[in-house]
């Protein structure tokens, strides 16, 4: 294996990689579909951190479905307030394993709860003569265009959101003309009850919508949700200031079509739908479904794989303002989070806990116990919050998120006992096995636990170094191996706990963290990686959904299997997405891929798809401080060009390369300014 070490001043250097200077501007459409566009998540998503729009129709019908991100029925189930929700009732209720009154205590199947609310259609039907053709979306300046069929010939509508607005832009050609222009309400806030009707306004220049929202339990309501479309002059174009930014941050280009295409479609999803000053990406962000139903699972901030899948791909992709949004969002909520754990484990309880579904306010949202009430789910939140600061190092962030982790490492003291020197949990999960049965609980600690807790010390020492407290460094690394022998067998196959091995085909492979995304947890003696995966792996994909196939990807670049990276990934872009690319969770082609064939969307897989495709092309190792070029390339692509430019790895520093037709690399490094140790780079064998 050739290893190239480079020695860098502070000085960038500059780009020897050429072939990887693209620009979105320069390929084809990220979106390009053929009308009817009948289905509303098959729709072009249109957005600007919060608010966004979907478009889609067909025939004389175009559909504006319009969102914002902070449209939220905040409200406390009725079960949290009954005094008996707390972690000592859990404890107990698990360790009788009485099923029915932990369902009944805990809100499993509570129908009143916090969820994200559904925005409004806004429908336009289009003169009789005239049809919609075509929807495409454009990155480079993040607009939509619709070409409308016309006595006249083709006209285009263009669409888009202009920085800070509200209203979706449309510049319409005269020679297109509307039959009817209408708002459609949502049927599921009659199910709610309380909200007073919307004012609607059709105008020239405006269409307007504004709906009350429930703001709390005390039933007060404000009107803040405002949508609607602003009719723009046909001089009008988008002059965004944060797109060409966007853009420009970082690119990768395969040699696969398909793949490429969802790749950007992703990334263009962190600008759309995560900027800094708007709430971060539920499960469906700003493009909520509209069905005429609520969400699915309350469309919530859902902490045991959701949320942080959701945010793999932003730290290589340099989209930083993405993760600074989301670390922003729940240090505000750090009184709620206060008050959780003071709910959990009494009114003298120090520290906070950040509830595990919860909704825009922090209410806690009931659903499967182990993966609602449970704090560890929490614990891996701050994971993805320090991936903020882990991919743009500054001293204020370290000392802002070490303040927050304190908190979180302060609320889950409360919920272990020292046992033999170990730190053992009351009560021990591993999403999302056993379902909602007494087989979700399992003998503390599991292997998810294990895992985050270490990773949560091991960053909270980090934190404590780079603000110059070596003391509280030591103390937190002081953790780090009380959290019990790893759970493995004789072979080194990580268990779900000790003894427990997974024994059927499973969706979430939540004991195997270590594996990814956690691998700044150090590899243990007695645990072989390899023989965990292919052991999930080998179980078969029958209950698997969207998520597990990215995430295999994941482990599989992880292991430098570039054919089974490469299939899994491929896997997920054909038969798990919507005409658009947005992640469904079953096997849409039914091809035996998986027994779910249902297609509700969520976002967190199509972020897990673009960490898969970087990992194949960069990997970094934290306990060696070395990043590997093109470590996980399939032999499809042999022979064919490969690069990425600007990909960051911890520590900050942007790495581009490519790898040409012949095999050979070329690569160059710019540091993060002031970093006072640069990363190894590796070249592969594989790419000669």
């Amino acid at each position: 294996m050739k290893m190239y070490v480079i020695q860098i001043a502070r000085v960038c250097l500059l780009s020897i990689v050429t072939a990887c200077s693209c620009c979105f501007g320069a390929r084809a459409p990220l979106v390009s579909l053929e009308a009817p566009v009948s289905k509303w998540h098959d729709g072009v998503p249109l957005g600007n951190g919060g608010a966004g729009a979907l478009l889609w129709g067909g025939g004389e019908t175009l559909n504006v479905t319009l969102d914002r991100a902070d449209f939220w029925h905040n409200i406390h189930m009725p079960c949290y307030l009954r005094p008996e929700f707390s972690w000592a009732t859990l404890v107990d209720v698990v360790r009788r394993k009485d099923g029915a009154r932990r369902s009944a205590v805990f809100g499993d199947y509570e129908r009143v709860n916090a969820t994200k609310l559904p925005g409004v259609r806004f429908v336009m039907t289009l003169a009789s003569g005239q049809r919609v053709k075509r929807f495409t979306l454009d990155a480079s300046t993040a607009a939509a265009t619709v070409t409308v069929e016309t006595p006249l010939g083709e006209r285009h509508i263009l669409a888009w959101f202009d920085d800070g607005d509200k209203l979706l832009s449309m510049r319409i050609p005269e020679d297109v003309k509307f039959a009817k222009r209408e708002f459609l309400n949502n049927s599921s806030f009659d199910r709610l009850g309380g909200y007073p009707a919307a004012a609607v306004s059709i105008g020239a220049r405006e269409a307007t919508y504004r709906r009350a929202r429930r703001a709390g339990a005390d039933n007060r309501f404000d009107i803040d949700f405002e949508a609607g479309v602003r009719f723009r002059a046909a001089s009008d174009a988008p002059a965004s200031s944060f797109w060409p930014k966007f853009n420009s941050e970082s690119s990768v280009s395969i040699p696969d079509a398909d793949l490429q295409r969802l790749y950007d479609f992703v990334i263009y999803l962190y600008g759309a739908g995560a900027r800094a000053g708007h709430p971060p990406l539920a499960l469906q962000g700003i493009w909520t479904a509209d069905n005429g139903a609520l969400p699915p699972w309350h469309g919530d901030y859902h902490n045991d794989l959701n949320t942080e899948m959701t945010y793999w791909a932003a730290g290589p992709a340099g989209r930083i303002e993405a993760l600074e949004g989301f670390a922003e969002f729940f240090i505000e909520r750090l009184p709620e989070c206060r008050a959780f754990c003071k709910k959990l484990f009494g009114d003298s309880a120090e520290g906070a806990v950040i509830p595990p579904t919860m909704g825009f306010g922090a209410h806690v949202i009931g659903g499967w116990t182990a993966y609602t009430v449970l704090p560890v789910h929490g614990i891996w939140v701050f994971d993805t919050l320090c991936d903020a600061w882990d991919y743009d190092p500054t001293p204020e962030k370290a000392a802002k998120y070490l303040a927050f982790g304190r908190e979180l490492a302060a609320g889950i003291e409360h919920a272990w006992k020292m046992v033999d020197g170990v730190r053992r949990l009351d009560l021990s999960c591993s999403p999302e096995v056993g379902s909602n049965g007494n087989a979700c609980f399992l003998s503390p600690n599991s292997s998810y636990d294990r895992a985050i807790l270490t990773s949560f010390y091991i960053y909270l020492s980090r934190l404590a170094e780079a603000s110059g407290d070596k003391a509280e460094a030591e103390k937190w690394k002081a953790y780090v191996g009380t959290f019990g022998p790893p759970n493995a067998a004789a072979d080194g196959t990580i268990e779900l706990s000790a003894g427990n091995l997974l024994k059927g085909t499973h969706r979430h492979p939540s004991h195997l963290l270590q594996v990814f995304p956690l691998t700044n947890v150090p590899l243990e003696k007695g645990v072989d990686f390899t023989r965990s995966v292919d052991q999930w792996e080998k179980l078969g994909t029958d209950w698997w959904v969207g998520f597990s196939f990215p995430w295999a990807g994941c482990f599989e670049a992880r292991l430098g299997r570039g054919d089974r990276a490469y299939r899994y990934l491929k896997d997920f872009q054909r038969a798990f997405t919507s005409r658009c690319g947005f992640n469904l969770n079953g096997d849409q082609l039914k091809c035996g891929l998986s027994r779910a064939t249902y297609d509700p969307f969520t976002l967190e897989a199509n972020f897990g798809y673009a960490r898969g495709i970087q990992e194949m092309l960069l990997a970094y190792d934290p306990h060696a401080n070395t990043a590997t070029l093109f470590p996980a390339l399939p032999k499809e692509w042999d022979g064919r060009e490969v690069s990425f430019r600007n990909l960051r790895v911890p520590g900050g520093h942007r790495i581009s390369a490519t790898r040409s037709a012949d095999g050979k690399v070329t690569h160059s490094l710019a540091p993060w300014p002031g970093a006072k140790s640069l990363p190894k780079v590796k070249v592969t064998e594989g790419a000669k």
